[in-house]
């Protein structure tokens, strides 16, 4: 299946927010998280397979969600919510950056530091999948220093610590050195 380049993502999130008004549908709004939401907003990184999501009135849009997979040849979950249950959600409030607020549907993408939060969760279990993402977020959030990553990544994961490997991983990432922040992308989806 193809991946989904930055211009996939945004067009196939304009082309959804096009259809769900024409359909008459109203206040649904999706939340991005992972890595469409990193090379939709933050960084150029490597395309994905998907966006992950938190979707509202998921089973109204899911119709049209379909049509544009089958329109575009990309699968049937290139915009799907698996990852909503990594979400943080009894720590530090998630922040969410607007990028489209719509009647019909709103779409907003995770901040940098709930990003990293995640992606530090992430690398706990997926040895080398989040090594660049975590280099690039924690350069866009200013830590240089693995127990700050530690000190965000509990603010959002209350009681959560990461494992040996994984902080060992995060001292080699920062012990590498830290690509220069970059500012976050123009998300333009119309409007």
């Amino acid at each position: 299946m193809p991946r989904l380049e930055r211009e996939d993502i945004v067009w196939g999130l304009r082309e959804l927010v096009a259809r769900a008004r024409a359909a008459g549908i109203v206040g649904a709004r999706i939340y991005i998280v992972g890595g469409a939401a990193l090379r939709l907003a933050y960084f150029d990184r490597p395309a994905t397979g998907d966006i992950d999501a938190r979707i509202h009135l998921a089973a109204e849009l899911q119709p049209i969600i379909d049509e544009i997979a089958n329109q575009r040849g990309w699968m049937r979950g290139w915009l799907n919510s698996a990852a909503e249950k990594f979400i943080p959600g009894y720590g530090s409030p998630v922040e969410w950056v607007p990028v489209l607020d719509d009647q019909s549907v709103s779409v907003w993408i995770a901040p940098a530091d709930t990003l990293l939060a995640m992606k530090l969760k992430a690398m706990e279990g997926r040895r080398g999948r989040d090594e660049d993402d975590v280099a690039y977020l924690l350069a866009i959030n200013g830590i240089a220093s693995a127990e700050e990553a530690e000190e965000l990544l509990g603010s959002f994961f209350p009681g959560d610590a990461l494992n040996d490997r994984a902080y060992a991983t995060l001292i080699r990432i920062i012990d590498d050195g830290l690509p220069p922040p970059v500012p976050p992308m123009d998300v333009d989806l119309g409007g």
